[in-house]
């Protein structure tokens, strides 16, 4: 949780020059729905199967009324792109992030490594650490 809030202050701030402060407090459970959607996405390297990630993520983003476009070599290792033109003004931004985790080896876990479960505010999953927190506080930029 920490690492996440951590990334979305640091993109709150590279994004409020031009907008109004976003309360990042009210769009915590949201945030945290978000997060944990993709946690419980299994997707371990191999095979990966991240086009369910990215069809997770897609359909948040659409919600939002973001266009997004899935690319793949393999079809069940998409890639998604989301883009909001800017007008040119300024130089764009990317956004980066993958939802591929390494390989789990589930006896060694004390909860299931996909349930994204809660304890004293710590979430507890694979991925919870790299990278799908910064997948969301990406996701949050864009539809903040």
């Amino acid at each position: 949780m920490k690492l996440l809030a951590c990334c979305l202050l640091m993109a709150a701030a590279i994004c409020a020059q031009d907008r109004p402060a976003v309360d990042w407090s009210k769009l915590e459970p949201e945030i945290l729905v978000n997060f944990t959607t993709l946690l419980k996405i299994d997707t371990s390297n191999p095979p990966g199967n991240e086009t369910r990630a990215a069809n997770a993520i897609k359909a948040i983003l659409e919600r939002e009324g973001i266009a997004c476009q899935l690319f793949a070599l393999d079809p069940a290792r998409a890639n998604l792109v989301a883009r909001i033109k800017g007008t040119g003004k300024k130089k764009p931004l990317l956004i980066m992030g993958h939802t591929d985790v390494v390989g789990v080896q589930r006896d060694k876990w004390t909860v299931d490594p996909f349930g994204a479960v809660n304890r004293d505010g710590v979430i507890y999953a694979r991925g919870a650490r790299d990278d799908k927190p910064h997948v969301v506080a990406g996701m949050m930029i864009l539809c903040c």
